[in-house]
């Protein structure tokens, strides 16, 4: 089997410092490349330099909407085409649905770090 050995890099937006540092392991000890970033405000200056190939998107972030960070993603030329994965306690997926938050995948919390990690997989190998 062929197997292409380039590392993926992972944005994730996540205000629970306790999840974050989770989730960074868990992504890190998979070979995936993470920025973790504890607020929305730097993130367009964050995905300029970094230049995520994924977005994981916690919805309600202390101070900020990631809904809003999410519709202004999906809005910018340069930043349209990269797969988001919203994250989220408070909302259902039938809520994101009716509020036309058409992400490429969403995780309810608490999420099982392996279906995280499978959601990762699927969006990072479909072709582009």
């Amino acid at each position: 089997m062929f197997f292409l050995n380039t590392m993926n890099r992972i944005l994730v937006v996540e205000d629970d410092p306790d999840l974050l540092e989770i989730v960074q392991t868990i992504l890190e000890e998979n070979n995936y490349k993470v920025f973790p970033l504890m607020t929305g405000r730097p993130i367009f200056k964050i995905i300029d330099e970094f230049n995520p190939d994924l977005i994981l998107l916690d919805v309600k972030l202390d101070g900020m909407d990631g809904r809003a960070i999410f519709k202004e993603i999906r809005t910018r030329p340069d930043t349209a085409h990269l797969p988001v994965i919203l994250t989220s306690g408070g909302f259902s997926e039938d809520y994101m649905r009716r509020e036309n938050l058409a992400a490429d995948a969403y995780l309810e919390k608490p999420f099982e770090m392996t279906a995280m990690l499978k959601q990762l997989e699927m969006l990072l190998l479909k072709p582009a």
